[in-house]
């Protein structure tokens, strides 16, 4: 972990961060990495080496899940849709219509969220925070006992 001005990076790895998480395979699905680092307002002053608890409120959680999970299928399902319909119209078979228009809509959302993610960065209930230093010490941060976010 490191700290500046108020603010921690905390280095987190799956296994521990998310044990009790609904979501923790998700993680590793979108990043292919089991290490994160979290960036996080460091309430309890908490130093480099020190094993903390992190929490984001539920509300922020939820929301994000939503935007990352549901809506990419969504507009996979809507593309596709509008595609089987519009296909045929433009001289392609009704599936390659939808294939075609699936793939887009998905990448458009793709890139409509990697904007949106940036906005929303900043947000209180997108916030991650220390709470609570579980143990000080020069320990190695990737045994951290982190909260899953």
């Amino acid at each position: 972990m490191e700290t500046a001005g108020g603010v921690a990076q905390v280095e987190t790895t799956q296994q521990e961060a998310c044990k009790s998480c609904g979501a923790r395979g998700a993680c590793q699905t979108l990043g292919g990495d089991k290490r994160r680092i979290i960036t996080a307002i460091n309430q309890v002053r908490a130093a480099p080496g020190d094993k903390v608890l992190l929490t984001m409120p539920r509300k922020g959680v939820l929301g994000a899940s939503f935007l990352v999970y549901m809506l990419p299928v969504f507009a996979l399902l809507a593309g596709a849709a509008a595609g089987k319909k519009l296909g045929p119209i433009w001289g392609w078979k009704a599936q390659t219509g939808a294939v075609v228009l699936g793939a887009l809509s998905l990448l458009a959302t793709w890139f409509i969220l990697r904007k949106l993610s940036k906005r929303l960065a900043g947000r209180k209930e997108l916030t991650v925070k220390v709470v609570r230093i579980l143990q000080r010490g020069e320990g190695d941060a990737l045994e951290s006992h982190s909260a899953c976010l």
